[in-house]
């Protein structure tokens, strides 16, 4: 492995962790704000989060259904990052997450579809089958 591709690799996996992060801090944020545990969303979210560990693990192994199905959906993610950034009132200390959570998916989406490590990443993993 080159030194282009190992740096594809470090990066997919900071990339994996950071939406990780992302997934379980809106979980706990839209959580504590109920006045008590609504435990049929905490399953849909448990489930939204294990699908999310699925999919990065297969845009790990570099599969390109993979890769195509996150970019699509860290687009869709970024788009309602925005529409809330946007949509929010209140202080800036407010908007924080959102920024956050635009400056991830953005980075992931970059990584994905335009970054040469990434690419360089890839074509490693798929030329050693």
């Amino acid at each position: 492995m080159n030194e282009l591709a190992q740096l594809g690799k470090r990066r997919t996996i900071l990339i994996s962790i950071s939406i990780l992060l992302v997934s379980i801090h809106t979980i706990y944020f839209y959580q504590s704000a109920l006045p008590e545990i609504n435990s049929s969303k905490l399953v849909q979210q448990g489930v939204r989060f294990l699908l999310t560990v699925i999919l990065l693990i297969f845009v790990f192994q570099a599969k390109q259904w993979a890769r195509i199905i996150a970019i699509v959906l860290f687009s869709l993610a970024l788009l309602g990052a925005v529409i809330g950034l946007v949509s929010i009132d209140g202080p800036f200390v407010n908007k924080i997450p959102v920024l956050v959570m635009v400056f991830v998916y953005t980075m992931a989406i970059h990584h994905l579809g335009f970054s040469s490590s990434y690419k360089a990443y890839f074509q490693y993993k798929n030329a050693s089958k």
